[in-house]
């Protein structure tokens, strides 16, 4: 049986935020490759990156398990 982890309502909604925001970046990349703006697209991109990041370490942060076969990114990449 799994553990249980109680998480408050602000941090679920904190997190679900988020997710709607790496969401709209999604869709903002996809109207600025559409046009031709990639400069825009990569800016729009990255953030979506920094925001899951930030997000991936928080639910670990919380309890969640890293997924199976991950591997902490290359530093000297």
């Amino acid at each position: 049986m799994e553990d249980e982890i109680k998480i408050n309502r602000t941090l679920l909604t904190e997190w679900a935020e988020s997710l709607l925001h790496i969401n709209h970046h999604a869709t903002l990349i996809q109207r600025e490759l559409e046009s031709g703006n990639i400069k825009r697209a990569a800016d729009l991109a990255e953030r979506a990156r920094k925001r899951a990041w930030k997000l991936f370490n928080e639910l670990l942060e919380h309890g969640a398990e890293k997924p199976e076969g991950y591997s902490e990114p290359d530093k000297n990449a």
